[in-house]
């Protein structure tokens, strides 16, 4: 397992020494264990769901990690992640922002939702909570954020979520364009306005709301 670790870390430097030592606690293998060690520590996305217009993967780690650089977390901070997914990247943040902090993540696909969940607890990860409902409401009860990340993209920045970032805090958004690459844009909330810091062309899965998901299934 370590060679295939220590490769992919060495594709993804460099990298804050708080990113690195997430890594190393939480392995990437343990959120995918339908997959070999082999093919959990490609650096590529994977699939974990898909079923109509519903699709859940796991990101491609190197990126992932990046973004973790990007939003500079810190023990303490409060984070609202749209998009639980695996759980790998809710275990990650947990661990950087240690137990005095605490990371809030939506999932709106149940079953996805259950499989992070059932992760996370077997982890004895007790910072963090994964809720299955429209990610892109936010989540009130637990505002305001220090940081908030998107793992899946939109064309529209979600006005809810974004007041409930804290003033001077940063948030990672997912920009779907038409006839265009995706751009994962690094925000800050500066004076109550979107200060764009740096963007950085991507491929995201779409945001799937909750009107839709009542659809498919058939109910009102």
């Amino acid at each position: 397992m370590e060679q295939y670790q220590d490769l992919l870390l060495k594709k993804s430097l460099p990298l804050s020494e708080q990113v690195v030592e997430a890594y190393y606690r939480y392995p990437r293998h343990l959120f995918v264990p339908e997959y070999t060690l082999q093919e959990a520590y490609e650096d590529a996305p994977l699939l974990l769901y898909k079923k109509g217009a519903f699709v859940s993967t796991i990101s491609q780690p190197s990126f992932v990690m990046r973004i973790l650089d990007m939003l500079q977390l810190a023990p303490g901070h409060k984070v609202f992640e749209l998009g639980a997914g695996s759980g790998w990247n809710t275990a990650l943040m947990s661990y950087i922002v240690g137990p005095q902090g605490k990371v809030v993540s939506s999932e709106i696909i149940p079953e996805v939702a259950d499989r992070a969940r059932g992760i996370l607890d077997r982890m004895r990860i007790t910072n963090a909570k994964v809720f299955t409902g429209d990610g892109f409401e936010g989540y009130e009860q637990e505002a305001p954020y220090d940081r908030i990340i998107f793992t899946a993209g939109s064309a529209e920045m979600p006005d809810k979520i974004f007041a409930q970032l804290k003033e001077d805090g940063l948030m990672v958004f997912v920009r779907k364009q038409e006839r265009k690459a995706d751009m994962l844009q690094l925000i800050k909330k500066s004076h109550g306005e979107q200060q764009i810091l740096n963007s950085i062309p991507c491929s995201f899965v779409t945001v799937n709301r909750e009107s839709e998901s009542r659809l498919q299934d058939g109910t009102p």
